[in-house]
């Protein structure tokens, strides 16, 4: 009864709470209808919880008139007929005979009601038929198509609040009184009922009633409230033109897609219209169907209900974690099961969140966008530590034979051997320092795309050892003006790889001549690179520390001073242009200075 009652509630609550906070100004008549058809639903829960309480306290009692039978009864299956042809059911009614006799309206529409709108419910496809008869009984006949009933739980059907458990049916829906409302008003008009069912067969219910006969009768009509609750129920088990999954409109096609899982169409419609302002919306009316568009295509985000047919909330949780192809999609259930024992239940199967009915628009729509946000960081996350896996692993493979090389080269210089020319082996040393450098600027690159930090490791270094050090390219003449006894906290290797980076920059647009010199101010030391060279073009100088910027007339990789600048950052210093000209270029490597 609480999934029952919430869930009109929540209906109510929405369009009402978007008019209060001022979201809308005014609902218009769907909305209007909408609201009608949720309170006319409540209006008949309310009164099946009547009628049992009245049979429980004895005070269901029989108040018989003169009632045009047919009529009545053909005004009150009418909408649920229609409703069954909508779901493509073969529906007809049979009336033979039926007149006017004595008859409790109330009771009567109770049992036509219950006993129809349950075939349609539970009849997927095949046919649903209504009989209605009058001799010396009034006889009833409701035949389905449908899922039938196991034996052993036909003969519990008809007790109180009790639900047949079947896998497969229109909705969950229901609190278990239906037929229970039913036994009680036969029983009360003198008359009994019998069942005849098998799974995957179909089910007949019969009706047997004493005819109490009587003068004609003006025709007998269901009231206004009444005919109400009936098309809201019809509505209930097949809505009017709902869209399928794939049809869906949408607030616009951009943004995360979200999958909005529900049996009651009508709170399917109501949840889609909310989250059409995060993203694009589908639907499905169960879990065995959300299952089949996950199938179909990426999901961002689901949003489901707890009860429904087939394959509950919980199962889809359950089925969307054991899947190989995206466990990790968010969930937020919806119930009418309010407390933290229902939410643990939940949360234990792999929900990320648990709302419970009714519940505001802004409400569900600020959980769905935090959602989305942490998954969108868990992915990133993900993703960063898959590349930071590759990474070190292609750092390994390609530096190890770059290493057995050099160590190579080294032995042969150091045995001497007199047919190994020298010019030989310092191009191929050169050749290979060369090919270490661009290694490691793609892999400071490639560390640098998934948001890390170059990696640096800091001691304290005199100036004039490190630029002596520096693999200086050949053929360009170099003045340097280091001061002595200049000491800075930095990386070594990584400071050599920046100065050798300017000074090859530098022979690459045509310097021959190159000056290095340092001095000192509050910021820390800085070394000043400067050379004769024609200056960077316009074209390039905007976008100069970008990664892949080279000019037409040079080669390289165009990772050398961005990674540089990013390396002198992660030593607490930095590397900026500061002037260029026809006359040449300067740079400054700012560094931390040392104890």
């Amino acid at each position: 009864m609480s999934h029952e009652l919430r869930t009109p509630l929540t209906l109510l609550l929405g369009p009402l709470h978007d008019v209060l906070s001022g979201r809308v100004d005014v609902l218009d008549r769907a909305a209007v209808e909408q609201l009608n058809g949720q309170c006319q639903r409540l209006l008949g829960m309310v009164e099946d919880l009547l009628e049992i309480s009245r049979s429980e306290s004895g005070r269901l009692v029989a108040h018989p008139e003169a009632v045009d039978v047919d009529g009545l009864t053909a005004q009150l299956v009418e909408p649920l007929l229609e409703a069954g042809e909508r779901a493509g059911l073969r529906m007809s009614r049979t009336f033979r005979g039926a007149g006017t006799c004595l008859l409790d309206v109330r009771l009567w529409e109770n049992v036509v009601l219950n006993l129809v709108s349950n075939a349609v419910k539970y009849t997927l496809e095949g046919s649903v038929h209504v009989d209605l008869a009058m001799d010396d009984q009034l006889v009833l006949t409701v035949r389905d198509t449908g899922i039938g009933i196991p034996e052993a739980q036909q003969s519990l059907v008809f007790q109180r609040f009790h639900r047949v458990r079947a896998g497969e049916g229109r909705s969950i829906e229901g609190a278990g009184v239906g037929l229970a409302i039913v036994a009680d008003a036969v029983a009360e008009l003198g008359g009994e009922v019998s069942l005849e069912s098998a799974p995957g067969v179909g089910t007949t219910v019969t009706v047997r009633l004493p005819v109490r006969e009587a003068e004609a009768a003006p025709a007998t009509a269901p009231t206004a409230l009444r005919l109400a609750g009936v098309r809201a129920k019809a509505l209930d088990l097949v809505p009017v033109g709902e869209p399928g999954p794939e049809r869906r409109p949408a607030a616009g096609s951009a943004g995360p897609t979200l999958l909005v899982v529900d049996d009651n169409a009508a709170m399917r419609q109501h949840v889609a219209s909310a989250l059409g302002e995060v993203g694009r919306v589908l639907v499905a009316a169960d879990g065995v169907e959300a299952l089949e568009v996950l199938a179909r295509g990426d999901v961002d985000l689901v949003v489901s209900d707890v009860m429904m047919p087939r394959l509950d909330g919980e199962g889809l949780v359950a089925a969307i974690r054991e899947s190989p192809d995206r466990p990790d999609v968010p969930v937020i259930l919806l119930s009418a099961r309010a407390g933290s024992e229902a939410a643990i239940s939940g949360l234990g199967r792999g929900a990320d969140d648990y709302v419970a009915k009714p519940f505001s628009r802004e409400e569900l729509v600020a959980r769905v966008r935090a959602h989305l946000e942490l998954s969108s960081l868990r992915r990133e996350r993900q993703r960063r530590r898959d590349r930071e896996t590759m990474l070190a692993g292609v750092s390994h493979d390609m530096q190890t034979p770059l290493a057995t090389i050099a160590n190579a080269l080294e032995l042969l210089t150091s045995l001497g051997i007199p047919d190994l020319p020298p010019e030989i082996t310092g191009t191929m040393t050169r050749s290979v320092a060369s090919l270490r450098g661009l290694v490691a600027e793609f892999l400071d690159w490639s560390a640098l795309s998934t948001g890390a930090r170059v990696r640096v490791h800091l001691e304290d270094l005199e100036v004039p050892s490190l630029v002596a050090d520096v693999a200086w390219p050949r053929g360009l003449e170099l003045t340097t003006q280091v001061g002595a006894g200049a000491r800075v906290r930095a990386d070594a290797l990584r400071v050599r790889r920046i100065l050798a980076n300017l000074a090859t920059n530098a022979v690459r647009a045509g310097a021959t001549r190159l000056w290095v010199g340092t001095d000192r101010d509050t910021d820390g030391l800085h070394v000043r690179v400067r050379d004769d060279g024609p200056g960077i073009p316009p074209e390039v100088l905007a976008r100069l520390f970008q990664p892949w910027t080279t000019s037409q007339d040079t080669r390289g990789s165009g990772l050398g001073l961005y990674v540089s600048r990013e390396s002198a950052r992660a030593m607490g210093g930095d590397l900026t242009l500061v002037d260029t000209s026809s006359a040449g270029t300067t740079f400054d490597l700012r560094l931390t200075s040392g104890g």
